[in-house]
């Protein structure tokens, strides 16, 4: 039998008339039994309203599971409260293999060791109700091992990677050989390794001595790569990129004209099948080699909490370098469609804020993390980040600091049109050691587009449920939306909106649900206290 609940219910209707943005936003009381659960999920169907769903706190040996629904019309208007009450689907537990590859250890010996090691886990997989997957019950084994057909060789490790689908358990690994031969350089090389350990080597075709300029794996599970030739190349700007499917198989190689002999890149993306590369450089006309240190994003299970191998730390190092360009490279199949460069005074001439808005910066070559790329129609580009430091919480280590909020917008060809910078709300220590996620949707007419800042507010305390009922306290981001709208022909900014009034947040699992029929964004959170729902909904005109 369902019960009713029918509470008080707050809503807010604004016109944002200098964007021509309609938000709305309403707040109601949860019931004491939703405060003692959790959300659970969130849903929006066809006509445009709203069901957001917590689960109560059940007993374990229970095979059934009581839930509260909050539903709302497609104007926020809250309808009711029911109690549903449903049986926990069951499902076999399960074991899954994986293979990694990693460098170092934990003893003082190997510690900085970049010799490739390989490891083999077994892990017990249960079924997890609340999020609807698999999940790590308890670890079967855990060991180190050797190729079986390794024939005594040392490789040294830069990368690893293996497939997003849990039962392929191949292994993709991008290491190094060291040369016997003074005269001769050592050699890069994939290794794959299949689930009977048996290794297959890839020679890569570089002719003559290189570093690793960057590498990383794809959404597509593809791998692209850069190499720069080292010092005593004829021409130390020629670089080479590769691009593997995940089984090792090359699919694209260029050789091509660097837009500058030290290119440190440090961010890639893949759009509609290009792949796009971002980075920086000083004036110097030295190769890679002799200004910046070489990439290496394997595993060292030595290294703390961040698992960074020594050659990664070194490379790292060479991001608090101050930068006199910015560069974005765009590879189509087997092309370099463009190489960009902008010097860091541009940036300076061509930089826009919002009106009324406090606080912007202007990016002066220091570290730039990058936390979305945006292709438009028209084929504008969009490169949307955060500044970066360092800030020390009293734990030993310094974290990274994440600080003012930027966004580069290039045309087509990679030309920069114009630099946005927006305020930080929020400075605090707790904020700020959290990166802020950044979206972008595109108007109707395709004439503008809308930047979404889901701005941080830092805790410390339970982030959820389960961390309250086993005491375990931690920093954690809360979220509130801040939307600014980018008119794309002349570049400039509309007035910020904030939602949720600084008194409602966002938890990390549900930051916001789309409804392209509407072309709206609707948001739903808590306050602090989780006493109350709030929900704010913004029509993207």
């Amino acid at each position: 039998m369902k019960t009713i609940y029918l509470g008080i219910s707050f809503l807010f209707f604004i016109i944002g008339t200098t964007n021509a943005q309609e938000i709305k936003e309403t707040v109601e009381p949860l019931s004491k039994k939703a405060q003692k659960g959790y959300m659970y999920d969130v849903s929006k169907d066809d006509s445009g309203n709203s069901d957001i769903t917590f689960k109560m706190k059940v007993d374990k040996k229970s095979d059934a599971v009581t839930f509260e629904k909050y539903s709302f019309d497609k104007n926020l208007k809250f309808n009711a409260a029911a109690d549903t009450q449903e049986r926990k689907e069951q499902k076999e537990d399960i074991e899954r293999t994986s293979f990694s590859a990693y460098v170092g250890g934990t003893s003082s010996f190997d510690v900085l060791s970049m010799k490739l090691k390989l490891n083999k886990i077994v892990r017990l997989k249960t079924w997890n109700h609340e999020k609807q997957v698999y999940m790590t019950k308890k670890i079967i084994s855990d060991e180190t091992l050797k190729p079986r057909n390794d024939n005594g060789k040392v490789y040294y490790g830069y990368a690893s990677y293996s497939s997003f689908d849990d039962t392929k358990n191949d292994l993709f690994a991008l290491a190094k050989m060291e040369s016997k031969d003074k005269k001769q350089a050592d050699q890069f090389l994939v290794l794959m390794i299949n689930d009977k350990l048996e290794l297959k080597e890839k020679m890569l075709d570089l002719n003559g001595s290189y570093s690793l300029v960057f590498c990383q794996q794809m959404p597509s599970e593809n791998i692209v790569m850069v190499f720069a030739p080292n010092k005593g190349a004829l021409n130390v700007s020629n670089y080479v990129y590769y691009q593997f499917d995940i089984e090792g198989n090359i699919k694209n190689k260029i050789e091509f004209k660097s837009p500058a002999s030290a290119l440190l890149l440090t961010s890639a993306y893949e759009k509609d099948g290009n792949v796009y590369f971002f980075g920086s450089s000083t004036k110097s006309k030295d190769p890679f080699q002799e200004v910046f240190n070489e990439y290496a994003s394997i595993y060292n299970p030595g290294a703390g909490a961040d698992g960074n191998s020594k050659l990664y730390l070194k490379w790292k190092k060479s991001l608090d370098e101050d930068m006199d360009n910015f560069h974005l490279l765009k590879f189509s199949g087997n092309q370099l469609t463009f190489a960009s460069t902008t010097a860091v005074p541009e940036f300076k001439s061509k930089f826009k804020t919002a009106p009324g808005d406090k606080g912007a910066s202007v990016y002066k070559g220091k570290n730039f993390f990058i936390e979305n790329f945006f292709v438009t129609a028209s084929e504008d580009y969009l490169v949307a980040g955060q500044l970066t430091s360092s800030v020390n919480m009293g734990m030993g280590n310094p974290m990274d600091s994440y600080e003012d909020i930027l966004c580069f917008h290039f045309d087509k060809n990679g030309n920069l049109k114009a630099q946005y910078g927006i305020g930080k709300m929020n400075n605090d220590k707790k904020s700020e050691i959290f990166n802020m996620k950044q979206q972008f949707y595109p108007s109707p007419d395709g004439r503008s587009l809308y930047w979404e800042l889901l701005e941080i507010k830092g805790f410390k305390g339970y982030e959820s449920f389960l961390d309250a009922y086993t005491g375990y306290t931690t920093f954690y981001p809360l979220y509130f939306p801040r939307i600014v709208k980018i008119e794309l022909s002349n570049s400039t900014l509309g007035a910020v909106k904030a939602l949720g009034d600084g008194k409602y947040f966002l938890k990390r699992d549900f930051p916001r649900l789309l409804d392209p029929k509407e072309n709206s964004i609707t948001y739903i959170g808590l306050d602090e206290d989780w006493e109350k729902l709030w929900i704010g909904k913004i029509i993207l005109q």
